[in-house]
């Protein structure tokens, strides 16, 4: 079978059984199967696909086809232009996170203006850990620590760290902001921000992320007044919070801040133009 045949059985195997962007899936899944890149794959539309490679590739598809996501199935996800390793212990990182990365990268005064004190971020709900390592690749400069209530998902963190940056950062387990130490410039974090019915009807349909990275609630924002509110305990006068959050509760969560006496709140939309992070500054009460 031609890689073009394989590809098209691939992808009319996708569209029945896992809609949302079959071709894609399939060629990541053969290329992986063949040990090329996807560029190189599409390159070679004409060549012959090796028996065991088709085996793995068609073995793959079923698992695609059930729901497993394609970075599972891969054993990582690209993310700000990094590799980072995921599994079933983790969210998949999605390119809407990049907007939080943005929005805190942002925040954060340049080196040169950091002041007597190193900067200090911490990031809650790291699960893969690719928020804070990101925030610790592009600014070096910083201190970085992350945080997930999942020990499982720690270990994974780890190993991304040592991965991307070649060395640890400080990671401890703990529910929320109660694993972090203030006082910190920045505070970034993407917590479980899906509705519990939606979660429940993703898990139905063959989702296989872990539920607990997923479920917010009913509203899916129950987390959030206790984020702003530790959040605000643990930063520095002038210091910033950024929350992702879901693509309808940009009002609700900026009311959270603003109630909690935070300034300086904007909601940010990601490249789709949909609300994806709130962020504001933490200002005395005067």
């Amino acid at each position: 079978m031609t890689v073009r045949a394989a590809l098209a059985e691939g992808t009319g195997t996708l569209e029945t059984g896992r809609p949302g962007s079959p071709f894609l899936d399939a060629a990541l899944l053969l290329g992986f199967a063949m040990y090329v890149e996807r560029d190189r794959l599409l390159a070679s539309m004409p060549d012959e696909v090796p028996e065991p490679a088709l085996d793995s590739y068609r073995a793959y598809l079923s698992r695609r086809a059930s729901g497993e996501p394609v970075a599972y199935i891969l054993g990582y996800k690209e993310f700000y232009g990094r590799r980072f390793r995921v599994d079933s212990r983790v969210l998949v990182p999605r390119p809407d996170t990049e907007t939080l990365v943005e929005v805190a990268l942002s925040m954060l005064p340049p080196p040169r203006m950091a002041g007597k004190h190193a900067l200090r971020c911490h990031d809650a709900f790291t699960g893969s850990g690719c928020v804070g390592i990101t925030i610790a690749a592009e600014r070096p400069d910083v201190d970085v620590s992350v945080s997930d209530a999942s020990a499982d998902a720690l270990d994974l963190c780890r190993h991304n760290a040592q991965a991307v940056l070649g060395h640890a950062l400080e990671t401890t387990l703990g529910d929320v902001l109660s694993a972090a130490a203030g006082p910190l410039d920045l505070v970034v974090a993407n917590p479980p921000y899906v509705t519990s019915s939606l979660t429940e009807s993703l898990l139905a349909d063959g989702g296989r992320e872990p539920k607990a990275a997923l479920d917010g609630g009913e509203r899916g924002i129950d987390l959030y007044p206790r984020i702003v509110a530790q959040a605000r305990q643990l930063l520095f006068e002038g210091g910033s919070l950024a929350l992702e959050i879901g693509d309808e509760q940009g009002r609700d969560v900026a009311a959270m801040f603003r109630a909690s006496g935070f300034s300086e709140i904007a909601i940010h939309d990601d490249l789709a133009g949909r609300n994806r992070v709130v962020a504001g500054v933490k200002r005395a009460v005067r």
